[in-house]
């Protein structure tokens, strides 16, 4: 493989990647959290099925995070000031506001310096609401981007050697942490591994093979789009197929082990790994497909409004997903179907923080809320594909919108 040159195009492709995982994100919440619903265990264990085929991802937002950075700052005069100067209007000062936010939402009624003492706990862990993590988990990468930079030029040359010892890295991570840090009583019985076992989804290195992955990824990207367009089949047919492993595994966990549903579709397991790679290539390969035509691509305006909002979905969408389950979902009639009803739950969910965000992001100052400058000071005119480095300045403003279980 051969290293890109200095001209980088818009990659149309995180757009659309973007906006999937954003979805998906809420998705998965949605699903989780109406399992209440079903009244019958084949049906808690089809949800739970649904759950777990949603359960990639935490896995897409720290590949795109690190497709996107990589892409934008590989090869380049690396500024850490100039970084954070941006980073802190648009990403950790939103991630601070909107933690403050939600401690009295979830906590009503803290004194003031329990309040303090609260907020600086929550904010240090991402624990003001459940979704804030991969916002934390981006500041982390954030932080040691110009030394992963450097470590990534020792490495380019070796991308297949070092992805295979990271997969396998990974595999034996999610193997210990499943039977044994999830599975014992070590969490209980030792304050240390009480703590991993309460923080452990909020540290970086829990996921290292997916940020590796996407950093090869941006780095050698032309490359990996060729491929892809070239082995349409064995994309979907390879992703197809470990879906269906993924899900055999899950039967046989609660059938034959007779585990539990919430262990055996606990999200840090090996399986996980095997599944949140194959739907990592077949995403980026569906956004390849949808952005291969010359210029725009089919679409791309309403894509562009569902992009410049993606990251406000992650940060609002808990407050309409509590009024949609809490207000709207018990008026549903009993009578229909369990599956339609989550489905609207998810729909109205995203309709209503989509539309807010939306509008939120053309008024000035409130944008800054969701990481943005006000759009309508905005004269930069849509990236065009094939374009240099210039237009690609929209990629280094937005490059953490996406990158959000």
């Amino acid at each position: 493989m051969k290293e890109q040159t200095a001209r980088r195009p818009h990659v149309f492709e995180l757009d659309l990647l973007r906006i999937l995982t954003a979805l998906s994100v809420v998705a998965v919440h949605i699903v989780a959290l109406t399992n209440g619903l079903n009244h019958s265990t084949p049906g808690l264990q089809f949800q739970n099925a649904i759950v777990i085929a949603l359960h990639f991802t935490r896995a897409v937002f720290m590949f795109v995070t690190a497709f996107a950075l990589v892409y934008v700052y590989y090869g380049k005069p690396f500024s850490f000031k100039r970084f954070w100067s941006k980073r802190g209007i648009s990403f950790l000062l939103p991630y601070i506001i909107w933690s403050l936010i939600y401690i009295p939402y979830y906590k009503p009624g803290l004194s003031p310096s329990t309040f303090i003492q609260t907020a600086i706990f929550d904010i240090l862990t991402g624990g003001a609401s459940f979704q804030l993590y991969y916002i934390l988990l981006s500041l982390q990468f954030y932080i040691i981007l110009p030394l992963f930079l450097l470590f990534l030029k020792r490495i380019a040359p070796h991308p297949w050697k070092v992805l295979t010892i990271s997969f396998v890295v990974q595999l034996v991570l999610f193997y210990a942490d499943y039977h044994y840090l999830q599975q014992t009583t070590l969490t209980k019985t030792s304050k240390f591994w009480g703590n991993v076992g309460m923080y452990q989804d909020r540290f970086l290195l829990t996921y290292q093979f997916y940020f590796l992955l996407g950093a090869f990824t941006g780095l050698y990207f032309q490359q990996v789009k060729a491929f892809l367009l070239r082995h349409n089949w064995l994309v979907i047919g390879g992703f197809l197929a470990v879906l269906a492993g993924t899900w055999l595994h899950y039967v046989i966990q609660i059938r034959v082990y007779h585990l539990s549903l919430d262990y055996a579709g606990s999200v840090l397991q090996p399986a996980t790994v095997f599944y949140s790679t194959a739907v990592i290539f077949f995403m980026l390969w569906l956004a390849c497909q949808w952005a291969r035509q010359e210029g725009h691509p089919r679409g791309y305006p309403v894509a562009h409004v569902l992009s410049d909002a993606a990251f406000g979905i992650y940060l609002i969408h808990p407050f309409f997903m509590d009024i949609v389950l809490h207000h709207i979902l018990p008026a549903m009639p009993t009578a229909w179907h369990v599956a339609p009803r989550v489905f609207l739950a998810w729909f109205l969910t995203v309709g209503a923080t989509i539309l807010v965000t939306a509008i939120a992001l053309h008024i000035p100052i409130v944008s800054r809320l969701f990481g943005r400058a006000h759009l309508k000071l905005r004269t930069q005119s849509p990236p065009q594909k094939g374009t240099g480095d210039k237009p690609t300045e929209r990629t280094q403003q937005d490059d953490l919108r996406v990158s959000t279980t």
